[in-house]
């Protein structure tokens, strides 16, 4: 089981760089490619740690050419030859993105037109980079209507070009969209679902976590290596709101009730790799700990 982080390395203290549309306007493609070229490094800086700390899952950033979906932008237009070193990083790296919540696969109109730009733009920024992953989207809303939403859904994803489809994966989320509202369209579509534990524990749509379909859930990957998404409560702020840290016994638990001999998970949590490191260290000492009381 390999264990990841979203985006932001808080050892390394820097962070990616964006800009205002204003400014992009103002001060054209030259100011973006420096704002991508400095993005790219910090990627490249940010997988070589990765490497050095055997974490071998990570999530890039949805703003590594900001505005990267927008009309101002054309991504043929910056120069990415100077990145190869991402692709030799990221081999044998499972790499993913999350486009932000809106781009729903529930639209329709313009938000689906925008929807697909912001799809075409993180699959071509792979292609660019040399590198393959996962996009993960969640169902969007309802809009009064599940079943007729659930067939927009099919129909939109259907209607995806091979490069896009091919990498999209669906993730349940806390309001709209559960695991078993879900699988099905998974199933339908050919597109792998992605389970978050936080998400099912809001809205669990009847089936406890223990009691979900997994035979049917890992069905939809194919064949190849399924992920899930961990993370835990707050208890301090809103429903669905991550928590610094995850606690090993918790997590353990999580493991127990996961009837797959083989998985990876991807943390969310606010210490991202800093999480990571301390629940790696965590599981290791209570398996230790195990093994030392089996033996008294």
């Amino acid at each position: 089981m390999r264990l990841g982080y979203a985006c932001i390395n808080l050892t390394l203290e820097k962070t990616f760089r964006t800009l205002r549309l204003a400014t992009l306007n103002a001060q054209g493609m030259p100011y973006l490619q420096r704002l991508v070229d400095e993005n790219m490094a910090l990627v490249s800086e940010i997988l070589r740690w990765n490497r050095t700390h055997d974490i071998m899952m990570y999530r890039l950033s949805s703003d590594l050419v900001p505005f990267g979906s927008h009309q101002s932008v054309n991504l043929r237009d910056l120069n990415f030859s100077a990145y190869g070193d991402i692709a030799q990083l990221a081999q044998g790296m499972r790499l993913s993105t999350h486009p932000g919540q809106f781009t729903l696969p529930s639209g329709q109109g313009d938000v689906w037109e925008r929807s697909v730009k912001d799809l075409q733009y993180h699959s071509a920024l792979m292609d660019m980079l040399g590198i393959d992953g996962d996009i993960v989207l969640h169902g969007g809303g309802v809009y009064g209507d599940r079943a007729a939403t659930a067939e927009r859904i099919k129909r939109n994803i259907l209607s995806l070009p091979t490069e896009i489809h091919r990498r999209l994966r669906l993730e349940n989320d806390e309001r709209s969209w559960s695991v078993t509202d879900l699988l099905p369209i998974c199933e339908e579509v050919g597109v792998p679902l992605i389970v978050d534990s936080l998400h099912h524990q809001l809205n669990e749509g009847g089936v406890p976590f223990a009691q979900l379909p997994w035979s049917r859930i890992l069905a939809t990957w194919g064949g190849r290596l399924p992920k899930l998404h961990y993370s835990e409560q707050n208890p301090g702020k809103r429903p669905g709101a991550h928590s610094d840290y995850i606690d090993a016994l918790t997590f353990r638990t999580f493991m127990i009730n996961i009837p797959w001999p083989d998985y990876d998970v991807m943390l969310e949590c606010k210490a991202k790799e800093l999480a990571l490191l301390k629940l790696r260290a965590d599981l290791a000492e209570l398996t230790a700990a195990t093994h030392r009381e089996g033996k008294l």
